[in-house]
């Protein structure tokens, strides 16, 4: 697991149940947007971590929705330990 990878993982883990996007992830991080996709692509792909896609309603008359993909760690990214994984390699 990448430097990066690891600080959105802990991230993620640390904030659990919280609502976070990719953006509330790199600013918090410090990282550029593109390492947050990238880190995250990677969870998803291992099945660590979703993306649930939510529509929110425009807030004026003739607005247009938006959709945001939150991103939460699953129940096997919960239980994965970076640290037992890497002393595997």
């Amino acid at each position: 697991m990448t430097e990066g990878s690891r600080k959105v993982f802990n991230f993620l883990k640390e904030n659990y149940g919280e609502k976070l996007t990719n953006a509330d992830i790199a600013t918090s991080l410090g990282l550029t947007g593109p390492t947050v996709v990238g880190s995250v692509n990677g969870l998803v792909k291992k099945g660590y971590a979703v993306r649930e896609e939510v529509t929110i309603p425009a807030t004026e008359e003739g607005g247009k929705d938006v959709k945001v993909k939150y991103i939460s760690l699953t129940d096997a990214g919960m239980s994965f330990d970076p640290d037992a994984e890497a002393k595997k390699d």
